[in-house]
């Protein structure tokens, strides 16, 4: 008898630890799985947390994967052997970039070296128009002479970027099939694909970072798609989440990886934090997570998370798809306190990683990390980590806080844990500042929803700093990434390219590409499993003035275009909010950029339960401790497990809330109320 499918599955895997949560759909049960990742392949952390997790493959409706491992390669520069073939007279715009530099100060500073070096930029004559004309048509035989250059040096794979091919991309096309003739096999990333729009290095940029990492996400998800169905029965689909806050089908992820950077603490932002925040009545959050190794900051305004069409995933290297926006900071749990060469504590961004881990770890680890601060200052509990599955030892925490920053100031082991967490801290006060002031909103206006293993220990002193009142902390938020997974919907996101001034529009012509493009993303995911009724689409325009270079993307309805009167007065809105001027009637024409259509695919979500828990706060309690507070120096302080906690309970900090999956530490003048679902809102007093 064939078994019933009804659990939803999602994973996340950090650099720390892989996360498994599964909910079944009609029970609301919920299942849990938190093991070490298993670099380099990870696919042994999955199977592990599956089967932690009790979940059998058979019972399975939907699997959701969150796809670090294209962001890690990137990175860590891990990526394959990839050339890039454009247009000729255009070799060095990858190198050129922006005038950028990574210290205004450091007049000896050398850039990094560029993930395709020269020697492998190969140029081809050919030109088309900025309106899509052939001005010289494709040599050929250069195509195949670059061709065998690339057979030779064992290139395995190709962005190929032709200046304006987005208007008119015959030669791209006529290159991938001269290519694959020449050399059958070779991953080959056409630009018009990837990113169909102006602005020749940040397409650039993009679609080599899509060919950098394509084979090796190919790679990884043929593998887990394999290890999955051996290993745990599964044979559905694999829906991959993607940094726009979305999921895709693994199709259309292994054409372009670059979707899937930084996917997984955007499915939390968007999946858990801003679900978290509406359930407490909060429209507008701050999702803060904190990882192993990063710390991870993005904003929900009015439900909606903040998006950006152009980030940097490294230095003057932007990738322009579509992502919430984030800022990532080095300083996770596994991140390094160290001393620099002037004499100065600096807090990563370099980590331990799963492998050694911290010191308190005892695998070889010597260096202190945030993980050994917090546990030197009483705010983790060493016989508690993981709910007491991993044993970790306090006694290296104070060893390595001593020899490595204190023996070097004259501190003892807690003096230096307060000041390496001071220092943790403004990193992650300035994140936070940037993410919020200097994008001109007020942080009064948002509520902190920490995730993260972390995230929790470092939110209410965050809140205090910045001017927050309100921190909410999910009841898992150790597996939020995980859980996010498992609340967004199938989503994508096509452009076609426009470029014409209001005098040059044909709006019947304008019309009939928006409805094309409509029907493309309609297609696209009825493809991926969606039906009629689960599909709906969202129209934009972007625009700018005819002589600016960037563009605002303004939301149209569904009805036919026939002026630009709306468009344009949204646009200077745009324009007012973000600049503070927009430019007097007649002194430059509007242009209409691209055409944009969002299309998502609703998928089953399961809700958090109510919880009923009739216990009292004396049961919630456990002995006391000696724990460090800002301003406050070492406390005597109140400790409660979580998973006692009466619903509608209130209490007062000082106060340390301890659960498996993290810690919430609550300093003094904070005061926490329990929700029927289990949140903790806390409110934080200046």
């Amino acid at each position: 008898m064939t078994a019933k499918r009804t659990w939803v599955v999602g994973t996340d895997i950090g650099g720390t630890f892989t996360d498994i949560i599964g909910v079944n759909l009609e029970t609301g049960e919920q299942r849990l799985g938190k093991v070490a990742s298993t670099p380099p392949t990870y696919f042994d952390g999955v199977i592990n947390g599956l089967e932690r997790a009790g979940i059998k493959g058979e019972e399975v409706l939907s699997f959701r994967h969150g796809a670090t491992v294209s962001t890690n390669a990137i990175l860590e520069r891990k990526g394959v052997k990839t050339a890039l073939i454009t247009t000729e007279g255009f070799r060095d715009v990858l190198g050129g970039g922006r005038a950028e530099r990574i210290s205004a100060f450091e007049l000896d500073w050398d850039p990094p070296e560029l993930i395709i070096p020269r020697r492998n930029v190969l140029t081809i004559r050919e030109r088309v128009s900025p309106y899509g004309e052939v001005v010289t048509p494709l040599s050929e035989p250069e195509v195949r002479r670059s061709a065998r250059a690339i057979r030779k040096r064992g290139i395995e794979s190709v962005a190929v970027v032709y200046i304006d091919s987005f208007m008119n991309p015959i030669h791209e096309l006529r290159t991938r099939e001269i290519l694959h003739e020449e050399v059958p096999g070779l991953d080959v990333t056409l630009s018009h694909e990837v990113l169909p729009q102006m602005l020749e290095f940040e397409r650039t940029c993009t679609t080599v970072l899509n060919a950098y990492i394509s084979p090796i996400l190919k790679n990884y998800l043929g593998g887990l798609s394999r290890r999955l169905k051996q290993d745990w029965n599964y044979s559905g689909s694999i829906l991959v989440t993607t940094s726009n806050g979305g999921v895709i089908g693994m199709d259309e992820a292994v054409k372009f990886p670059a979707k899937t950077f930084h996917s997984s603490p955007v499915s939390g932002a968007v999946g858990m934090a801003g679900y978290i925040g509406s359930l407490a009545g909060f429209e507008n959050v701050i999702a803060f997570e904190t990882g192993g190794t990063t710390n991870n900051v993005s904003i929900i305004y009015k439900g909606k998370p903040a998006i950006t069409h152009e980030w940097k995933i490294l230095w003057n290297v932007p990738c322009c798809l579509p992502s919430v926006d984030t800022i990532y900071i080095g300083a996770g749990g596994g991140s390094i306190g160290w001393v620099d060469k002037g004499g100065m504590l600096n807090v990563g961004p370099q980590s331990m990683g799963a492998v050694p881990g911290p010191a308190c770890y005892g695998a070889g680890g010597t260096e202190p990390t945030n993980t050994d601060t917090q546990i030197v200052l009483g705010r983790i509990d060493p016989d508690y980590y993981l709910g007491g599955e991993i044993k970790v030892d306090g006694a290296l925490s104070h060893k390595a806080l001593k020899e490595k920053i204190g023996d070097h100031y004259g501190w003892d082991a807690p003096t230096s844990a307060a000041n390496m967490y001071m220092m943790a801290m403004t990193n992650l006060m300035m994140a936070m500042r940037m993410q919020t002031v200097t994008r001109g909103w007020d942080p009064r206006d948002f509520a902190i929803v920490p995730y993260g293993g972390g995230g929790a220990l470092y939110a209410c002193d965050l809140a205090r700093e910045i001017g927050v009142s309100k921190v909410i902390v999910p009841p898992l938020p150790g597996y939020a990434s995980a859980f996010g997974a498992i609340r967004v919907d199938v989503k994508h996101e096509f452009t076609t390219p426009l470029h014409k001034i209001e005098d040059e529009i044909d709006y019947k012509q304008l019309n009939k590409d928006f409805d094309k493009l409509v029907r493309r993303a309609v297609q696209t995911l009825k493809k991926e499993g969606m039906k009629t009724e689960q599909i709906s689409t969202e129209r934009y325009v972007d625009v700018k003035y005819f002589s600016q270079a960037r563009f605002f993307t303004v939301a149209v309805d569904d009805t036919a275009i026939t002026s630009l009167e709306a468009i344009t007065a949204h646009f200077m809105a745009a324009m007012q909010a973000a600049y503070g001027y927009t430019l007097p009637p007649g002194y430059a024409p509007v242009e209409l950029v691209n055409l944009r259509v969002i299309a998502r695919g609703e998928l089953a979500k399961p809700n958090l339960p109510e919880i009923t828990r009739k216990t009292t706060l004396a049961q919630a309690s456990k002995p006391s401790r000696k724990v460090w507070f800002k301003d406050a120096g070492f406390v005597d302080t109140a400790i409660y497990e979580r998973g006692r906690l009466p619903i509608g309970i209130n209490f007062n900090g000082p106060a340390i809330v301890e659960q498996p999956d993290t810690t919430t530490v609550m300093p003094p003048r904070t005061h926490c109320s329990v929700d029927k679902f289990g949140n903790l809102i806390i409110t934080v007093d200046r």
